[in-house]
């Protein structure tokens, strides 16, 4: 198989390993799980090439790192648990006007992640690769008659992102890339029309497909010395779609919405021949997304809105590697998240809060060409509560007052594969 078959082929592999939809595990509904390799360091330096290949979802001047014709692949399992547990006072209050009083049960949906990165070497200069992910999503389901019923039933985001990118290595200390996101974007939003048991639901469906771009550099200014800097643009949907406010009623409606930009600095310190230290920092705008108008599409009148209200998100995160031999690599990290929402502004889709990240892995070279891995990563959410009450955007004249302590279990397995042989001088393309 000739170099643009093998390339052709990465890439249908590529595509076929995207598209399962997840709870969201990073700040509000974004998805940081794009590698099994990054997992293991809590993504610590994944901005400098920690993550192998899949670093490219971060910086796609990394994909420069990384030689011949390769394809890395990963798929990660998380197991979240959150329970929204209301207080004896909205218990009696919901009780008294006719509702369900009981908790939500486990809102918090198990789901599968994959995410590919496929690169090719065009000579000593230029690479060019694709990046195929779902950079944000959530599914949360409480339980169907609930006492936060008129707040939040189902809530589905599902989106689907491929980057192609190009990269030039401008010298033995710089190299630079770019790249255009393709964006899908699907919303599901559920809740009740009233408090009693069997209400029938309100539902806002929407869709739509956007265009942003990458950008990133890397730095290598002494040997063993790695930083990287990644910038994921903010991508403008314009959601077409359909708001149901009773049974067999269905206005068409059109919303706008402006998905956060993301910028990742990672720094890679080789120690000596077996330690490597790393660090990385991530800061999301989610300030953008405060307030999203819904409009009927026939009338251009408010039908209703989204109300975020977030403040930024930031990520902090360390973590080493011990190489134990030639084919074997171990690692480990710890990060701390800052969730961009804040107790003024939580509501019962989205159970996020601050988060400990703490995560373990390992990596082995099967030969030249395969190697594996596995990372495991626990998150210790803070306890936070959900307090809608006047003055909550949410708030439409039910008070609700609950608690919520959310935790995550993440095991993700990866595998990189080179297509062309190592030991073989790279085809310089003109």
């Amino acid at each position: 198989m000739n170099k643009p078959s093998r390339l052709a082929c990465m890439l249908a592999v590529s595509f076929s390993f995207t598209g399962f939809c997840l709870p969201a595990i990073a700040g509000s509904f974004a998805l940081r799980e794009q590698s099994a390799r990054g997992l293991g360091l809590s993504f610590a330096g994944v901005g400098a090439g920690s993550g192998g290949l899949s670093s490219a979802f971060w910086n796609p001047a990394t994909i420069t790192m990384n030689p011949g014709l390769t394809f890395e692949s990963s798929v990660t399992l998380v197991a979240p648990q959150s329970t929204i547990k209301p207080d004896l006072y909205t218990l009696g209050t919901v009780r008294a006007a006719g509702g369900v009083p009981r908790d939500s049960g486990n809102i918090s949906q198990a789901g599968v992640l994959p995410a590919s990165t496929a690169a090719i070497q065009l000579n000593d200069r230029f690479w060019l690769g694709l990046t195929t992910n779902t950079p944000f999503g959530f599914v949360t389901k409480p339980n169907q008659d609930w006492a936060g019923q008129v707040y939040g039933r189902t809530s589905k985001v599902f989106s689907l992102n491929a980057t192609p990118i190009i990269a030039y290595k401008v010298n033995d200390w710089l190299s630079l890339g770019a790249g255009i996101q393709v964006q899908y974007l699907d919303v599901t939003l559920r809740q009740a029309s009233g408090i009693g048991f069997g209400a029938p639901n309100v539902s806002l469906e929407g869709d739509h497909t956007g265009v942003g771009y990458v950008l990133g550099a890397t730095l290598t200014p002494a040997e063993g010395t790695v930083i990287g800097l990644g910038f994921r643009s903010s991508i403008h949907h314009e959601l077409d779609g359909s708001l149901l406010p009773r049974p067999g009623v269905s206005v068409p409606v059109r919303a706008k919405v402006n998905l956060p930009e993301v910028l990742t600095l990672g720094l890679s310190q080789r120690i000596d021949e077996r330690w490597t230290l790393l660090a990385g920092v991530e800061w999301t705008n989610w300030s953008r997304l405060n307030r999203v108008a819904v409009v009927n599409k026939v009338t251009g009148t408010p039908a209703t809105a989204l109300k975020f209200q977030y403040d930024d998100g930031w990520f902090f995160s360390l973590g080493a590697e011990y190489k134990v031999d030639d084919r074997l690599t171990l690692r480990g990290g710890l990060g701390y998240e800052l969730s961009p929402i804040s107790d003024a502004v939580r509501n019962v889709r989205i159970p996020d809060a601050d988060r400990l990240w703490t995560s373990l892995g390992a990596s082995y070279r099967w030969n030249d060409k395969l190697s594996f891995d596995v990372s495991y990563a626990h998150l210790f959410v803070k306890p936070a509560p959900v307090r809608i009450v006047p003055g909550h955007p949410d708030y439409v004249g039910l008070p609700f007052v609950a608690d919520l302590k959310p935790s995550a279990d993440i095991v993700s397995v990866g595998m990189r594969y080179r297509w062309d042989d190592p030991e073989q001088p790279l085809a310089v393309f003109r």
